[in-house]
C-alpha cells in the first residue's frame, strides 16, 4: 500500500517538474507580445488631398483654356510643398515609366521635361548690351540699318544676339507718335510666332504671350482666332486652309514677304517651305511701291479712317521693319492728328525702303513689348486679349 502511494506522488512530482521546466523555458524564450503584434503603418490623407487639390485645379484650367504647359513651376509647388527646381517640371513627374522631353507644344497631359525646354527665358539670352543711346552714333544707326534718321526722329534702344537684332526708333511729330522697328535676322526660323494659349483660338495679352514664349521683341499678329476663315500658316505648319476677301501674307522659305490672295494653294506653299503667314491686310506696299487709297482691299474696314497700326514689312534679306502706330481714343473716336490712315501708312514704308509691306491688326490690339514691358501706348484701357504674336528672341 505504501509502495503505490508512493508511485503515485513519485508521478504527480515529475508532472509537476516537467510542467515547471516547459513554463520556465516559454517564458525566458519568447519575444514580447509588442514584437509580436503584426505592423500597421498609419497613413493620412494629405497626398490623396494634394492630387485631388491637383485635378481640379487642372480641370479648372482645362474649362477656362487656359494652358497648364507654362505653369508647371507653380503645380510643383503646390503639390511637394517645395520650390520647383530650375528645370520646370510636369505635375507627373513621380511617374517613372515617363521619359518623353518636354516641349513647348505640349499638353498638360504629357509628360514630364528630362531637358529643358525650347524656349529659354531672356535672362539665358546671350546678347551684347547696347550702348547707351548718347554712344549710339548717327553713323553707327546708319551703319545698322543702311538709313538715315529722320528729322523727328530719336534711338530708342537697340539689343542683339546670335539670333536676331533690332534697333528702335520713335518719331515724335505733333501729336502723332509712332515706333520704327528695324529688326534682321540670322535665319527664316528666327522669325517667330506663337498662339496665345497654344491654340489658334487663344485669347491673350500680347505681354504675357511673349512673357510665355521668351521673346525679346514681339507684336500683335493678325488675330487668327477672331475670324473663321483666312490661310493660317506658322512655324512651317497649316493650321487651317480656307480662303478668305481679305489680302494674304505669307513668309516663304528664303525669309520673304509674299502678298497674294487666298486662292492660292496653302498645302504646296509649306510643301515649298513657307514659314509664316497672316490673313489680314490690306497689302500696303508692292514692288516697292505704295498702294493707294483705291488699291486697298479691306473688307469692313474704312480706307481713310486715322488708327492705331500695327504693319510689318521688307527692306532686303532676311531684314524687316515693323512699324507700331499709337493713337488717342475719346469715346471711341481717334484725336485728330493721331493714328494713321493705310495710304499714309504705305508711304511711310516705301520711304523706309521697303519692298513690300503688309497691315496687321490694330486699333486696340496694337502692342509693342520690349524687354518686359509694354513700350507703346495701347489706345484701350491697357492691353486687348489677342489670339497670336509676331516675335523675336
Amino acid at each position: 500500500m505504501k509502495k503505490k502511494k508512493f508511485d503515485t506522488v513519485t508521478k504527480i512530482s515529475a508532472i509537476l517538474t516537467a510542467l515547471l521546466i516547459v513554463f520556465v523555458g516559454v517564458f525566458c524564450t519568447s519575444p514580447s507580445k509588442a514584437a509580436d503584434d503584426p505592423f500597421i503603418p498609419v497613413y493620412t490623407d494629405e497626398e490623396t488631398e494634394a492630387v485631388t487639390e491637383t485635378e481640379e485645379v487642372r480641370e479648372t484650367y482645362d474649362t477656362i483654356g487656359e494652358d497648364l504647359t507654362f505653369d508647371t513651376e507653380k503645380e510643383t509647388e503646390k503639390e511637394t510643398g517645395k520650390p520647383s527646381e530650375t528645370k520646370p517640371e510636369d505635375p507627373d513627374t513621380d511617374r517613372p515609366e515617363v521619359t518623353k522631353p518636354h516641349t513647348t507644344e505640349q499638353t498638360v497631359t504629357e509628360p514630364p521635361a528630362t531637358e529643358p525646354p525650347a524656349t529659354e527665358p531672356p535672362t539665358t539670352v546671350k546678347e551684347t548690351e547696347p550702348p547707351i543711346t548718347g554712344e549710339f552714333s548717327e553713323a553707327t544707326f546708319r551703319q545698322y540699318t543702311g538709313r538715315d534718321l529722320g528729322p523727328d526722329e530719336t534711338i530708342y534702344d537697340r539689343y542683339e544676339n546670335e539670333r536676331f537684332s533690332v534697333v528702335i526708333t520713335k518719331v515724335v511729330r505733333g501729336n502723332l507718335n509712332y515706333f520704327i522697328c528695324d529688326v534682321r535676322v540670322n535665319s527664316v526660323k528666327d522669325f517667330h510666332t506663337a498662339f496665345a494659349g497654344n491654340s489658334i483660338t487663344g485669347r491673350a495679352y500680347t505681354s504675357k504671350t511673349a512673357s510665355k514664349v521668351g521673346a525679346i521683341f514681339a507684336v500683335n499678329g493678325d488675330f487668327c482666332g477672331f475670324r473663321p476663315s483666312g490661310i493660317i500658316i506658322r512655324e512651317g505648319n497649316l493650321y487651317r486652309n480656307k480662303g478668305s476677301s481679305w489680302d494674304f501674307c505669307y513668309l516663304d522659305k528664303d525669309g520673304n514677304l509674299v502678298t497674294a490672295t487666298h486662292s492660292i494653294d496653302a498645302k504646296k506653299l509649306v510643301a515649298d517651305g513657307a514659314w509664316q503667314s497672316w490673313s489680314f491686310g490690306p497689302t500696303l506696299v508692292k514692288d516697292g511701291r505704295a498702294l493707294t487709297k483705291d488699291e486697298f482691299v479691306t473688307p469692313g474696314l474704312s480706307r481713310t479712317a486715322r488708327e492705331p497700326r500695327t504693319a510689318i514689312g521688307q527692306v532686303g534679306k532676311l531684314h524687316y521693319i515693323i512699324l507700331v502706330v499709337d493713337a488717342v481714343r475719346v469715346g471711341g473716336n481717334t484725336v485728330s492728328g493721331t493714328g494713321m490712315t493705310f495710304a499714309e501708312l504705305a508711304r511711310t514704308f516705301a520711304d523706309l525702303g521697303c519692298k513690300t509691306a503688309y497691315n496687321l491688326d490694330g486699333g486696340g490690339s496694337t502692342t509693342l513689348y520690349y524687354k518686359g514691358k509694354v513700350i507703346n501706348q495701347p489706345c484701350v484701357n491697357g492691353e486687348r486679349n489677342v489670339s497670336d504674336i509676331v516675335y523675336f528672341k
